[in-house]
């Protein structure tokens, strides 16, 4: 029984470690590739992973805020290089906190950069996946009379 116990905890130790290794290359590989990102342990990162659902609180390995779309591509590319799973957060309001992955260890993509709202000639509306609801419905108004139906958000 006690060497079980004693296999556990080696074996959980090893996992720990593992998963710091992943989240500090990642991070470092995000640094080299000039992608913005908040670190652990900095308020920014503490506010962009604050979940909705405060009974599903995961911690990603990383932090990603790009602003550009080769920015998004260099951070997926690092992610993979290396193993780790990619969820893009849009406004977070995911009942089952899936824009940090539902579970630790994935690389957030913080996409509240890309929030444009273009409506072309056609009518047809193009919206970033950053766009937030308000800013949705605003710009669409604005740039055309146009309207989506979303009920009421009194919060």
């Amino acid at each position: 029984m006690v060497l079980y116990s004693s296999f556990g905890l080696l074996f959980a130790a090893t996992a720990l470690g593992s998963s710091h290794v992943k989240r500090s290359a990642l991070t470092d590989c995000l640094s080299t590739a000039k992608v913005p990102q908040a670190l652990p342990g900095t308020s920014g990162f503490t506010q962009g992973i604050k979940p909705f659902n405060l009974r599903l609180q995961y911690t990603p390995a990383a932090l990603a805020q790009p602003t550009t779309v080769q920015e998004v591509q260099a951070a997926v590319s690092c992610a993979a290089s290396l193993g780790i799973k990619v969820s893009p957060k849009s406004g977070g309001h995911s009942y089952a906190s899936h824009g940090l992955g539902g579970e630790d260890g994935h690389l957030c993509i913080d996409m509240r950069k890309f929030s444009s709202v273009s409506i072309d000639a056609a009518g047809i509306a193009s919206i970033g996946p950053g766009g937030r609801l308000g800013n949705v419905a605003t710009a669409l108004y604005t740039q055309g009379k146009k309207a989506i139906s979303h009920g009421t958000c009194p919060g």
